[in-house]
């Protein structure tokens, strides 16, 4: 049975523009446009769009009747392009846990609504669109744009969502199903090394299969049936940060490893007519335009040293952080070859645990006067050394997610905001948890054993065959 809003369909359109910009066009008109990164670059110089937008993208994006922005990182919430747009514009944000967004996007001069959790807000006879605001101080967009359904998960996790998500699918009358969604390693710190500085990771190709079957199988486990991808189309610029493009994952890839035939794949960079359930590609070339590579690192320069009074403030930064007490033991930083131990757990460990970031001064000085760790570790120039331990599934969120976008600290303010999550969905955050330990403790402790054994290989190929069978395991 159609829905109230369900009406003509024709005309309807989306335009994957690039990273995880989207736009949705009711006839001539640009309805909506979500994270809106239309020039210049992210994280301290280090990211660049796939290839520039035409003035006409950046102008059709400006005219956008409403804006969506699903959170505080660089390449969603582009400062530089939202300074473009016109004071007044109405813009939809989720309900993060801290209200720093809402607070800086108000005073910027937009009209800003803040979606309350997994409630409809009609903007059009044709469009009505719900918001998953999460733990990871992340958010999912859903929208219902005519007769599809269209569930932008952009870089997002599901913490909890999937069963919610399912039964809008399952409730939706036809198969205009489509999913956006980030596949991929390079969103994240990739530039670990060893105590020689060698870097420690794995070619590419290592991944590839893996994630691309992995999400293959959440979107055939959620009953989708089309898939484009998103909050993935951007390529590394800087000169440290370059070696990073060879782990982009193109579209040949997903055709050569994506194992779930009842699922449309898109190419990225297309226009969806969703009345006849096709699309035109915008980028047929595909390649990324290396003419926006820069001939420096940005404004670092790694000889530079820090003062006793810097040391100071970067000491203060992560001994603020009382939440990895019980995770970690050290943390080093290299700075202009100097290493300082800018953290010290009280009672060491027999085997301690730590990292060492090698970390040119200006962008770590940046970083600790905003807050934003995550804006270093997603540059990918500087390097991650590991001292047992990783930086999942702990470290990151504790730092970068809770501390810096949820600024939470404190032990005592993280069971108040794990609380607040688990109260609105406590079966989904619980399976959620359950599965997290899963894949982070006994998946990892079974797959060192498979290593020391000899058998990864086989065991791999199994799990994965598991996985094609019973989608969402």
């Amino acid at each position: 049975m159609k829905r109230g809003i369900m009406a003509e369909q024709t005309d309807l359109k989306v335009k994957t523009m690039g990273n995880a910009t989207l736009q949705l066009w009711q006839g001539n008109q640009p309805l909506l446009t979500t994270d809106p990164w239309l020039v210049g670059r992210a994280y301290f110089d280090s990211w660049a769009l796939h290839h520039p937008m035409s003035d006409a993208e950046i102008e059709a994006s400006l005219n956008s009747e409403f804006l969506w922005i699903s959170h505080g990182h660089p390449d969603h919430m582009h400062i530089e392009s939202l300074e473009k747009f016109p004071k007044g514009k109405k813009l939809f944000i989720p309900n993060h846990y801290h209200d720093e967004i809402s607070q800086t996007l108000g005073e910027m001069g937009f009209d800003v609504t803040v979606m309350k959790y997994r409630q409809w807000y009609k903007l059009s006879d044709q469009l009505e669109i719900l918001c998953l605001d999460n733990i990871n101080q992340d958010a999912i967009l859903i929208a219902r744009f005519g007769d599809s359904l269209l569930v932008n998960l952009n870089d997002s996790p599901l913490c909890g969502d999937a069963s919610f998500i399912r039964s809008l699918v399952r409730q939706h009358p036809n198969d205009s199903t489509y999913v956006f969604k980030l596949v991929g390693i390079s969103a994240d710190m990739l530039n670990f090394v060893d105590s020689e500085g060698n870097r420690t990771i794995e070619p590419a190709e290592n991944y590839k299969p893996g994630c691309i079957k992995d999400a293959a199988n959440q979107i055939a486990g959620l009953g989708l049936k089309n898939f484009c991808l998103s909050s993935s189309q951007h390529i590394f610029v800087r000169q440290d940060s370059r070696w990073a493009n060879e782990y982009e994952f193109t579209h040949a890839d997903f055709q050569k490893h994506w194992d779930q035939n009842h699922i449309r794949v898109l190419p990225p960079f297309v226009t969806i007519e969703l009345s006849q359930n096709t699309y035109v590609e915008d980028w047929p070339q595909v390649v990324a335009d290396d003419s926006q590579f820069i001939n420096d690192n940005g404004e670092d320069d790694w000889s530079d040293k820090l003062s006793e009074e810097e040391w100071r403030k970067v000491a203060a930064f992560f001994q603020k952080f009382e939440t990895i007490e019980d995770i970690i033991d050290f943390v080093d930083c290299i700075v202009g070859g100097e290493k300082r131990r800018v953290y010290e757990r009280d009672r060491q460990r027999k085997t301690p645990r730590g990292v060492r970031f090698h970390v040119p001064k200006n962008s770590l000085l940046e970083t600790i006067t905003w807050g934003y760790f995550d804006d270093l570790l997603i540059g990918n120039f500087m390097k991650t050394e590991l001292v047992n331990m990783g930086l999942y599934p702990d470290f990151t969120p504790r730092i970068a997610k809770y501390g810096g976008n949820a600024k939470v600290y404190s032990k005592k303010n993280l069971r108040k905001m794990r609380a607040h999550y688990w109260r609105r969905n406590p079966i989904g955050v619980t399976l959620f948890w359950v599965s997290g330990f899963w894949r982070t403790r006994v998946q990892r402790a079974v797959s060192d054993w498979a290593d020391d054994w000899g058998v990864k290989t086989p065991m791999k190929w199994a799990y994965h065959q598991m996985r094609r069978i019973i989608p969402g395991i």
